[in-house]
């Protein structure tokens, strides 16, 4: 497996199997930013439009997960940095590629100069547990913040990392 940085061409050729990582995602009630019902095309544009930095992990010229980095844009904010979308392939998880992905996406923010990385889960689910093993901080959750796949309300979890070599602002 190599983690590689997707620009619009890859994204265009690497789309169905990117779709598919939130079509697996909603398949395990996590809405990844995305509502239900969740079609393939829907999936495959929601990875066109982002921007920011993608990685995605391929493993026999397949995409099996994706991360991605999307830098703040206000001018009090550029040292920071929003992780979006990290999603690993239904067949593939507990296998060590979203740790790969999170490290990377780490590596590549330090690359930018960025000093803070945050991100948000559901709460009390595995990726909750994963994020606080991989050694982010849980900073908080807030109650209804999004609607999972089956139309429940979800209480995400709200979690930071200082990247190593930065103090607080």
């Amino acid at each position: 497996m190599e983690i590689v940085e997707l620009d619009a061409a890859g994204v265009e050729q690497h789309a169905d199997e990117l779709a598919q990582l939130l079509l697996d995602a909603h398949e395990s009630n996590m809405a990844l930013g995305m509502a239900a019902p969740l079609t393939r095309d829907i999936a495959a544009d929601a990875w066109r439009q982002l921007s920011g930095v993608l990685l995605a992990a391929i493993d026999g010229g397949v995409v099996v997960g994706a991360v991605n980095l999307a830098p703040a844009t206000t001018p009090n904010g550029r040292h920071r940095a929003e992780v979006q979308k990290l999603a690993v392939r239904l067949d593939r998880r507990g296998g060590g590629i979203g740790a790969a992905l999170l490290d990377a996406v780490a590596a590549r923010a330090r690359e930018q100069g960025l000093r803070l990385l945050w991100l948000t889960t559901h709460a009390d689910t595995r990726s909750d547990g994963f994020y606080v093993a991989r050694g982010w901080t849980r900073m908080g959750v807030m109650p209804e913040y999004s609607v999972a796949p089956d139309g429940r309300y979800a209480t995400n979890a709200f979690f930071y990392l200082q990247l190593p070599g930065t103090t607080a602002v």
